[in-house]
């Protein structure tokens, strides 16, 4: 323990005390107690009297935050049991969530690759419409060639036939 002084004043009178806590803190709880005599000074009452007031004000402050200290502890008691239940369910809950966020991103780079297959599918497409258009041209080229061809060889005979 390092017990160190701080001097502090209470209703007018300096006190030095002997503690370990914070310095400002003891100095704060100085003033409280100088508030309460305050509240109760009368020129009715004798010094010892206002004592007695101002400790049982005190001291109903104290009852007043144990009450609620004790009420705040039963209401959040539920809480309080749930909550280890509650940060497992939590990093389960990251942990799926890691899980989504890879399988998305699994998804992503699969839909580019098929986005990828479907322009190169897409092209492969236009080119072979190109290909039937030039393949019917060629056709109906050939047809008129052939039909040519007959008729050439059906004047090639007339004029066999006439020499």
């Amino acid at each position: 323990m390092s017990e160190k002084k701080v001097q502090v004043e209470i209703d007018g009178a300096t006190y030095t005390l002997l503690t370990d806590e914070n310095e400002e803190q003891i100095r704060d709880i100085a003033d409280y107690v100088s508030g309460k005599i305050a509240e109760v000074k009368s020129n009715k009452l004798s010094y010892d009297r206002e004592l007695v007031l101002a400790s049982v004000n005190i001291a109903n402050d104290l009852y007043n935050v144990g009450n609620r200290y004790k009420r705040l502890k039963e209401e959040s008691s539920e809480a309080m049991e749930k909550f280890p239940g509650l940060v497992e369910n939590y990093k389960k809950s990251v942990a799926h969530n890691d899980e989504l966020i890879e399988k998305i991103d699994q998804l992503s780079e699969e839909n580019n690759e098929l986005k990828a297959e479907n322009e190169s599918l897409n092209k492969k497409i236009i080119v072979n419409e190109q290909s039937d258009k030039t393949i019917e041209k060629l056709r109906a080229e050939l047809e008129r060639l052939q039909k040519e061809v007959v008729s050439l060889k059906s004047e090639n005979d007339q004029l066999k036939g006439s020499i």
